[in-house]
């Protein structure tokens, strides 16, 4: 059992079921004694900075499922060789979704709901890796640029890992559309 520390409230809740179970107890004296209430903890800084970074991580977000459905849906188009890349590339965009919802959960306090879309129709192979190579390099610049803005060093070692990955990506598909040209 992880043992959590008692905000306010929690003593007030609990002085509360003291008083009807034991009334004679004063297991909080200083709730009924007049004295104040135990401050509340102050709120780490960097997280409050981090909290108004809560639009910027909600667009990474949308981006990143965006670029998971692309490569799902383009998944059984693709030439044989290359759905195992794009397999691959979705499961890390996925990844990369998860991870952020589960910061945006924790500089937030609140779930992250996706927003909901209609599927976007398929394009030819060549024209679909070009537009997917821009995009990846534009992510890669958004988290890397991000990361440079932030002064929280958690939430800068995450972008510069998600930006290292966009570029990454970016090759991978730079190599599929290089062995799909004629020579």
């Amino acid at each position: 059992m992880e043992y959590e520390k008692m905000t306010p409230e929690d003593y007030v809740r609990c002085d509360r079921i003291w008083q009807r179970v034991a009334p004679e107890l004063e297991p909080y004296p200083h709730l009924r004694g007049g004295d104040a209430l135990p401050a509340p903890a102050p709120e780490c800084c960097s997280l409050a900075r981090v909290r108004e970074t809560g639009e910027l991580l909600a667009s990474f977000i949308e981006e990143e499922l965006a670029d998971r459905r692309t490569y799902l849906a383009h998944l059984r188009c693709a030439p044989p060789a290359a759905r195992r890349t794009l397999r691959q590339l979705a499961d890390e965009e996925g990844s990369h979704a998860r991870r952020l919802m589960g910061l945006y959960y924790m500089l937030t306090g609140e779930s992250y709901r996706a927003a909901v879309c209609t599927g976007e129709g398929t394009m030819l192979w060549q024209a679909l890796l070009r537009r997917r190579y821009g995009e990846e390099c534009a992510g890669g610049y958004a988290y890397a640029k991000a990361a440079e803005e932030t002064e929280d060093m958690c939430l800068r070692r995450i972008l510069q890992r998600f930006s290292a990955d966009e570029y990454r990506h970016a090759e991978l598909l730079l190599r599929l559309l290089e062995g799909n040209l004629p020579v």
